[in-house]
C-alpha cells in the first residue's frame, strides 16, 4: 500500500469517527448542546484537527442530513412497487393503481428506518425542529438547505405517487398536501411511541387509519 493510499484511508477513518461521535452528541444533546469542542473529545482529536475536516458545526450537521436522507430514500426505493411497463422504482398510476398493500410496506419501511436507524432519524426530524421556530434554516446556509429540501422531496415522492395513484382525479395541491400529510403522521407516531412498549400497537393502527382515509 502506497503512503497516499494510506494516508487517504486514514483520513476517510477518521472522517467517520467524526460524524458517528457528532451523531450521537446531537441525538443526545441537541443541535444548540452540541459543540465543535465537545465532537472533537468524543472522536479522540484536537479541536484544530477537527475544522480541517468540517468547518463548522452546522456544516457536520448538514453531512450527516445528507447520510440520513440517502438511508432512508434508498430504503423507500427498495419497497416502492413496480408493475409490467413500469420503470422499477415508481407506483403505477391510475384510478385503483394503489392498494393498501402498497400503503403497509410504505408505512413499514418509514417506522422502519426509525426502529432501526433512531440517530439518523432523530437528526432529520426531531432535533433542529425541538429547538427554534425556524428550524433548520437557522442554522444551515441556502446551499445547504436546497439540497436537504431535494432529498427530503426524493424521499416523499414515494408518498405522493402513492397518494396519486390513489387518487388521479385529485388536484396535484391537494395530493401533495396529503403526502405532506401522511409523512407527518407517520413521524408524530415515532416522536411520540417509538420508545414505549405501545409502539408496535400504535403503529398497527396508524397503518389502518391511514389505509382507511387514502383508500375508504
Amino acid at each position: 500500500m502506497s503512503v497516499k493510499t494510506r494516508r487517504q484511508r486514514e483520513a476517510q477513518a477518521r472522517r467517520e469517527s467524526i460524524l458517528k461521535a457528532a451523531r450521537k452528541l446531537f441525538w443526545k444533546q441537541g443541535f444548540a448542546g452540541t459543540t465543535m469542542p465537545k465532537i472533537a473529545a468524543a472522536a479522540e482529536l484536537a479541536p484544530g484537527t477537527l475544522y480541517l475536516y468540517f468547518p463548522s458545526k452546522s456544516a457536520l450537521y448538514a453531512e450527516l442530513l445528507v447520510e440520513g436522507y440517502g438511508l432512508l430514500l434508498e430504503r423507500l426505493e427498495k419497497v416502492s412497487p413496480s408493475s409490467a411497463g413500469t420503470p422499477a422504482g415508481a407506483i403505477p398510476t391510475g384510478k385503483g393503481a394503489a392498494d393498501r398493500g402498497e400503503l403497509d410496506v410504505l408505512v413499514d419501511a418509514f417506522l422502519g428506518f426509525a426502529a432501526e436507524q433512531p440517530e439518523y432519524f432523530r437528526i432529520i426530524f426531531f432535533v433542529l425542529q425541538g429547538e427554534s421556530t425556524a428550524g433548520r434554516s437557522a442554522a444551515l446556509d441556502a446551499r445547504q438547505i436546497r439540497r436537504l429540501q431535494d432529498l427530503e422531496n426524493r424521499c416523499k415522492s414515494a408518498a405522493l405517487r402513492l397518494v396519486t395513484a390513489a387518487h388521479a382525479d385529485q388536484p396535484a395541491a391537494e395530493s401533495a398536501a396529503t403526502a405532506d400529510a401522511l409523512w407527518a403522521m407517520l413521524a408524530g407516531v415515532v416522536f411520540f411511541w417509538s420508545d414505549t412498549a405501545q409502539f408496535p400497537a400504535v403503529a398497527r393502527q396508524a397503518k389502518k387509519l391511514l389505509g382507511r382515509g387514502l383508500f375508504g
